[in-house]
């Protein structure tokens, strides 16, 4: 026979289950931790480049051409030209994560509004969206970005454009498949049947519960943004010198890899953390939201 509880019991029984509940909704992932502490201590280098950057990234210095790590007063060394490499690599993170954020940024915008219309805009909507989305990710990004470039002049509003036209297919393709998974359950059905449009539909019901995966999938691109932006401005497409950026000091430095192989691997080393932060942030985020769902 089934034991009925007092109401004193059910509420104790309610108040360790919130409890309960809200301690693993506060479990947060290592990688989560390990990544933003990573991508956040880049952001201050980047912010505070001006404040705690040792030398002028701009300054050219004849009498320390190619000085080794470790050399008086210029702790990663100096390139072809004397400047201070820890502060060309600090100022380096300003420009590219700057670029490569609305680069992203801008891929999302056009991206989830793709996937919207594919979800919600009809038949003609959803397979001119897919049919656009299948050209993009059939067309190299680099073919594209040189395609491009021969006929613009390469600066910072091509860069970030090329960005947009190499990222937003991913987000459309994200958006629509949870937006169709989202449009078969009850409450749109129930927004349907009371008159909601289409539009508002998307819009303020369905446009929320996808904002998990479209903030791991910003993580994601941001990482995919910052190698793309890198390696446009290495084909001397991108930030065009003496702008210090990530992709540009590596191409100044190409002719002396044998004799300073510093100036290279360490703005690929800056990269390398940048890429390996946002993608745990993005597992992290990805287990979080995770468990939030199943908890609910």
């Amino acid at each position: 026979m089934a034991s009925v509880l007092t109401p004193e019991q059910g509420r104790f029984e309610s108040f360790t289950g919130l409890v309960r509940t809200r301690r693993r909704r506060r479990r947060v992932s290592l990688s989560l931790v390990v990544g933003a502490t990573l991508f956040g201590t880049m952001l201050v280098v980047a912010i505070f480049a001006t404040l705690i950057s040792p030398h002028d990234p701009y300054a050219i210095d004849l009498n320390h051409l190619l000085a080794r790590p470790g050399s008086p007063g210029h702790l990663l060394g100096t390139d072809s030209l004397g400047r201070d490499l820890l502060s060309r690599i600090m100022y380096g993170a300003r420009t590219s994560l700057l670029v490569s954020g609305l680069g992203m940024l801008g891929s999302m915008l056009v991206g989830v509004t793709a996937g919207l219309m594919a979800a919600f805009g009809g038949r003609i909507v959803e397979l001119l969206v897919l049919r656009l989305i299948d050209v993009q990710l059939a067309f190299p990004y680099v073919l594209l970005a040189i395609a491009i470039t021969t006929v613009v002049r390469p600066s910072v509003p091509v860069l970030i454009m090329l960005m947009v036209l190499a990222g937003w297919a991913g987000f459309a393709r994200v958006v629509r498949s949870a937006a169709l998974q989202e449009a078969a359950k009850d409450y749109v059905k129930a927004a349907a049947l009371v008159g909601a449009t289409r539009t508002r539909i998307a819009r303020k019901y369905v446009f929320p519960n996808l904002l998990p995966p479209i903030l791991v999938l910003c993580a994601m691109q941001m990482a995919a943004m910052v190698v793309f932006e890198a390696t446009l401005s290495f084909l001397g497409m991108g930030i065009q010198p003496p702008t210090p950026s990530w992709g540009g000091i590596m191409l100044e430095s190409k002719t002396y890899l044998e004799q300073a192989w510093w100036v290279a691997t360490l703005p690929g080393v800056a990269i390398l953390v940048t890429t390996v932060s946002l993608n745990l942030l993005a597992d992290g985020l990805q287990t979080m939201f995770g468990a939030r769902v199943r908890d609910a």
